[in-house]
């Protein structure tokens, strides 16, 4: 195994997790990279639990907007730094993401 703190950074690498939060509800994180107006995430479809914690977090290399259609949700993107958007997924269905300047489809979240 690797020696503490040699571990190289992981924060380029899209992905979903999923732990707990201090009042017990279930907190799923996912990382989106936006590079030359094109979304990366690990999932396309990001399946959670009604009443879960959903943290999405957006990189992008431009200036964007991501929006989350249902939950009528928006996240300015300024480039290089990381935006984080988090909210309760109260209403099940399914929602697509996308980002508005470029029109481009990031993700579908599955609430339910």
């Amino acid at each position: 195994s690797a020696a503490p703190g040699s571990a190289a950074p992981s924060a380029s690498v899209p992905s979903a997790s999923a732990s707990a939060s201090a009042s017990g509800a279930r907190v799923v994180r996912v990382a989106v990279t936006v590079a030359g107006g094109k979304a990366r995430t690990a999932h396309r479809r990001v399946k959670v639990p009604r009443g879960a914690i959903v943290e999405i977090t957006v990189t992008g290399d431009t200036a964007n907007e991501f929006h989350l259609h249902g939950y009528d949700r928006e996240l300015a993107i300024t480039p290089g730094r990381p935006a984080t958007l988090r909210f309760t997924a109260g209403t099940p269905g399914v929602f697509e993401a996308e980002l508005h300047h470029s029109g481009a489809r990031v993700l579908e979240l599955q609430v339910g």
